[in-house]
């Protein structure tokens, strides 16, 4: 039996992109995450002979939409990320809200992939991004003795997220 070549990825060679927003200064995508939601299992359905309890455990979908963080290094004329989330968010103020948006969710919603490189610029991973739509914003923090490079923050929430084959 031959044994499988071990292929380390690394963490630093990767891209995002979405529908008409490419060629970004992408410095992380951070917790790609969804999680399944179990019920049945917190009450028994029924006891045997014996009196033995039988509970039973069913997938009932998602608790919450697949979500995941990117930071985007922040560029002089460069508003298409932030232009895209005032687009989704809801137009009208309500409590506690910042400010207000396009309202025009349902539109712009965009589909996208998150993509890793190996170190001959071969792409090894993908993962596929479906309906996509920014929930959160916030801009590093700024301050006079600082020397980092600022940055956007973009909480992305998508119908569907799927790892692909490559090539």
């Amino acid at each position: 039996m031959s044994e499988i070549p071990i292929r380390p990825i690394t963490t630093s060679r990767f891209y995002v992109e979405f529908d008409g927003l490419t060629e970004k200064l992408i410095k992380s995508v951070q917790e790609v995450a969804f999680q399944g939601q179990v019920k049945g299992n917190e009450k028994p359905l029924a006891t045997t002979k014996g009196g033995k309890t039988i509970r039973q455990s069913t997938s009932t979908g998602f608790e919450e939409n697949p979500n995941f963080t990117i930071e985007v290094y922040l560029r002089e004329g460069d508003m298409e990320f932030y232009n895209w989330m005032q687009d989704t968010m809801p137009s009208s103020y309500s409590a506690g809200s910042a400010a207000a948006g396009k309202g025009k969710w349902s539109e712009n919603r965009k589909n996208g992939s998150i993509v890793a490189y190996d170190p001959g610029d071969k792409e090894i991973l993908r993962w596929n991004i479906k309906n996509a739509w920014i929930k959160t914003y916030k801009i590093s923090d700024l301050a006079a003795d600082g020397s980092d490079l600022a940055v956007e923050t973009f909480e992305i929430v998508c119908e569907d997220i799927r790892r692909v084959p490559t090539g």
